[in-house]
């Protein structure tokens, strides 16, 4: 290919340190994020052995298994990284593989099955990272698919050389073979480093965005959605109809603050939050919209649904207990429920007609779940409207 070998080596090595030192930049910034520190490591090791290939290209077989060996370690540390990323565990025993191929190496004593065998590790590894990054891929962040791109190329690479390690023994000469099957081995490595890099970084400040983004729509305490994603998502809900809307309040909450203390009001307010999570599952989301005051939207249900969900986060709240000093508190809320399978009606009009339905459950002895009837006051002009099964004066497009 008429290309320097020693300059593509160099360059690597070059790239590997450069990368190290912005991910050493990061982590300074943010000593929590630990995985840092096996990008950083794994960068490391794989300019090491970079170095000792540039160097010394003619190790005896029992030196040269050395450079390999770390770096198969440099890829079982970026598979350690691509599972901290992810949040996942570090599987320990991915480093048993050099020492593995130090022993294979002494065993068989053959320069090309070495060479076959330490590519067979790095393919491994190399597709191991790329499905790690794959496995998340739901979030949908372009940087993540680019990782998953430069792994599974140098996958390639590494399983051609792997190729010629087992087919074309022959050709095997050195632990290093200096051919033109290096030669595009170390472009691609190149390329892989390089942008490997860049999307590691560009992954991160994704998913940091993305995290500040959700923590802005998430109540601190409950970690529930807070008012103002909850307006949106019952705006956006109603944009399409068939909306079904609960609002909480739990009773003598102010009792609890006054006798017990706010620390043990925060701990029914978590409580509570659980068990409406709990009773509401995939059928819809919940919301905390005040102190002691939370909303389920539920979408798409049908009228007798809400009523059945919303009695059933009623009697969630009700079994659970808060214990305090080998005390049992109990809590119970009040529950007021509005339906509607109108598109385009307006959330405040509709949030009105939940908080009318609460009203009257509070009036109603507390503890009570109550639907709210003909909650836009429509009858008159559709000339009745008719009842459903839950109790609701049923809406119709």
């Amino acid at each position: 290919m008429g290309l320097d070998i020693s300059t593509l080596f160099v360059a690597n090595i070059f790239v590997l340190v450069i990368s190290s030192l912005a991910y050493v930049s990061v982590f300074a910034r943010n000593r929590t994020d630990r995985y840092w520190l096996y990008w950083i490591s794994a960068n490391l090791a794989l300019a090491m052995a970079l170095v000792v290939y540039l160097v010394w290209p003619d190790l005896p077989v029992h030196l040269a298994i050395w450079p390999d060996a770390m770096l198969v370690f440099g890829f079982a540390l970026r598979y350690a990284a691509a599972r901290s990323f992810a949040g996942r565990p570090v599987r320990l025993r991915l480093f048993a593989l050099p020492p593995l191929l130090v022993v294979a190496a002494n065993l068989v004593n053959s320069q090309s099955i070495n060479f076959g065998l330490t590519n067979v590790m790095l393919t491994g590894l190399a597709l191991a990272v790329a499905w790690e990054f794959w496995r998340d891929h739901a979030d949908r962040l372009i940087s993540r698919f680019g990782l998953v791109f430069v792994y599974a190329l140098i996958a390639v690479s590494f399983a051609a050389r792997a190729g010629q390690g087992v087919l074309a023994g022959d050709q095997v000469q050195s632990y290093i073979p200096y051919d033109v099957v290096l030669e595009a081995h170390l472009l691609v490595a190149m390329i892989h480093v390089i942008a490997g890099s860049l999307f590691v970084l560009s992954l991160a400040s994704e998913i940091s965005a993305d995290a500040l983004r959700e923590a802005a729509k998430r109540d601190p305490l409950t970690g529930l959605l807070n008012r103002r994603a909850f307006d949106a998502l019952l705006a956006d809900n109603l944009a399409r109809g068939q909306v079904g809307l609960a609002v909480v309040d739990i009773d003598f909450f102010k009792s609890i603050n006054d006798r017990y203390g706010h620390a043990v009001g925060d701990t029914v307010l978590k409580a509570v939050s659980k068990a409406l999570l709990d009773a509401v599952g995939t059928c819809g989301e919940v919301a905390r919209i005040g102190g002691e005051e939370f909303a389920l939207v539920m979408n798409p249900v049908d009228a007798a649904s809400v009523g059945t969900i919303a009695d059933a986060a009623r009697r969630a709240v009700q079994d659970c207990r808060v214990l305090h000093d080998n005390e049992q508190i109990a809590v119970t809320v009040s529950i007021g429920v509005a339906y509607t399978d109108l598109a385009g009606l307006t959330a405040d009009a509709f949030l009105e007609c939940a908080d009318r339905a609460l009203y009257r459950a509070k009036a109603n002895g507390r503890n009570v779940c109550r639907a709210g009837l003909d909650p836009l006051g429509l009858a008159k002009h559709r000339g009745g409207v008719p009842r459903d099964r839950a109790g609701f004066m049923t809406i119709a497009s």
